[in-house]
């Protein structure tokens, strides 16, 4: 897959879509069957729909040209369960967010996009995400 950049931002970074890494001999899990790297689209965190499979947030990497931001893969592609973030919630993940002086309150909030054994990710609403959406995700019908 050739990088492509994505301009969906208020501030015009472009977003460079990497191919994800290969499972063998690396900690990343491939996509389930019936998840194609083709369909994966670029998406605020806040607009990530249940059902989506979340492959891939973006981040900027030291000497980039632009702030160009570059995806960086999720070790295991999950399905979102979005919702509202709880700042009353004491899971790992939320104190290590409410403890971090440097990461001040995002304007437009946080979400949840899924959680995993009692541990939420934790995401700014105007992060990007890179995500199958959940209408193009050809899983297998039950036998």
């Amino acid at each position: 897959m050739t990088p492509v950049p994505f301009y969906i931002d208020p501030a015009h970074r472009p977003l460079i879509v990497d191919k994800r890494p290969r499972p063998q001999g690396c900690d990343y899990a491939p996509l389930p069957p019936g998840g194609y790297e083709y369909a994966a689209r670029p998406v605020f965190a806040a607009h990530v729909a249940p059902g989506d499979l979340v492959i891939a947030s973006f981040g900027t990497t030291l000497g980039s040209p632009r702030n160009t931001q570059r995806t960086w893969p999720v070790n295991s592609p999950y399905v979102a369960a979005p919702r509202p973030w709880d700042a009353s919630c004491n899971c790992p993940d939320c104190h290590t967010v409410k403890s971090d002086d440097s990461r001040p309150v995002p304007e437009y909030g946080r979400v949840v996009l899924a959680t995993d054994d009692g541990v939420c990710d934790v995401w700014d609403a105007d992060d990007v995400a890179l995500v199958i959406p959940a209408s193009l995700l050809l899983l297998p019908t039950p036998a």
